[in-house]
């Protein structure tokens, strides 16, 4: 079993059809060792930037990212990599990055990708029962301040991992072990 920790940014997430412009991760085993380290898949959103994102969340020049490959381009490698043998994908606040994935598969009429996905903002909710936060509100409580900008994907994806390995080294359980008991509990 390997987890795939990801994160996903977009140029203009705030009504219409989300455009995704970086899909950050990294690959661990089941005991948080590093076996493919982070990376960002850049992407040419082919959209506007919303100025929201450009103000407070854009961390790569727009000019290079227009030379990156478009989604359809980097759809079979981000397929692969979350539907791959033996892994499940972790990410934080799921639902945009789900919804993100799904907006752009539609937009260049690809199968959408099915694949196994945790949330550790709902793992927090459970095994801390209390509710979580944003996922830079979380790591700066937990790990202090970061000199890197959230909402750069690969970042993120690794301050994914950092809290859920920190949750399970407390809990003394895997990820798939408390996801198991989680969804037990909401039977």
């Amino acid at each position: 079993m390997q987890y795939l920790f990801f994160d996903t940014e977009c140029a203009n997430c705030f009504g219409g059809k989300a455009k995704i412009y970086s899909f950050g991760y990294l690959i661990t085993d089941e005991k948080f060792n590093i076996i493919s380290p982070p990376q960002d898949l850049l992407i040419n959103p082919d959209a506007k930037f919303d100025p929201y994102v450009k103000k407070n969340i854009l961390v790569y020049d727009r000019a290079f990212l227009k030379t990156m490959p478009k989604f359809n381009e980097r759809y079979k490698a981000i397929k692969k990599l979350m539907t791959a043998k033996e892994t499940v994908c972790i990410g934080y606040g799921i639902d945009n990055d789900v919804r993100f994935l799904s907006d752009d598969c539609k937009r260049y009429c690809l199968p959408l990708i099915k694949a196994k996905i945790y949330d550790v903002q709902k793992l927090i909710s459970i095994t801390e029962n209390k509710p979580a936060r944003k996922l830079d509100v979380e790591f700066t409580e937990r790990f202090g301040e970061s000199e890197e900008r959230a909402h750069r994907s690969d970042v993120d994806a690794v301050r994914t991992m950092m809290i859920a390995k920190q949750i399970c080294e407390r809990k003394n359980k895997t990820p798939m072990q408390i996801y198991e008991l989680m969804n037990k509990k909401a039977e």
